[in-house]
């Protein structure tokens, strides 16, 4: 049998004061434009989970953030394009205001509340969604159909391949 690399990205959960949660919309990426997600980005060779999420949260947003701000949310697996583990963290304590850092790859960031999620929200968005964004940590094994359940759109559409 053979050996199955993941690939592994981290996704964090920033709540203003009220609850509501931040998003960005991709922009530019190939994959995913004009969806919704929650700060993310991939985890780099020698980084924890938690490293990578401070780390990538001050790179997209601005705000500072410690490891021991951070608590677990969901795991989620999926064997899409190539065979992925997404750590979505609560960031349960942050400093700074949110402001677009990586403007090439977003073009909106805002809070919304979560009853008033963005219509095109992605995958983690979804699944975090459905598996509650509050109580025990949660984890989910998403495949195809359950992307497109969950998005509303098949994955070919949102990827393009490259």
């Amino acid at each position: 049998m053979g050996k199955t690399l993941f690939h592994s990205a981290v996704f964090m959960i920033v709540r203003d004061e009220t609850g509501r949660v931040l998003l960005h919309r991709r922009a530019n990426t190939g994959f995913m434009d004009g969806y919704y997600d929650f700060p993310s980005g991939h985890v780099e060779l020698g980084e924890s989970f938690a490293e990578s999420a401070v780390r990538e949260l001050r790179e997209e947003t601005g705000l500072i953030a410690t490891n021991s701000d951070l608590s677990l949310r969901h795991v989620n697996q999926n064997y899409f394009d190539q065979p992925y583990i997404n750590i979505i963290f609560d960031v349960n304590a942050w400093q700074g205001t949110p402001i677009i850092m990586e403007p090439g790859k977003c073009d909106d960031m805002q809070f919304f509340a979560l009853d008033a999620l963005p219509e095109k929200c992605t995958l983690g968005v979804r699944d975090v969604e459905r598996a509650g964004f509050s109580g025990s940590p949660t984890i989910s094994n998403v495949n195809l159909k359950d992307f497109e359940t969950l998005v509303g759109v098949p994955f070919k559409t949102v990827w393009d391949g490259q």
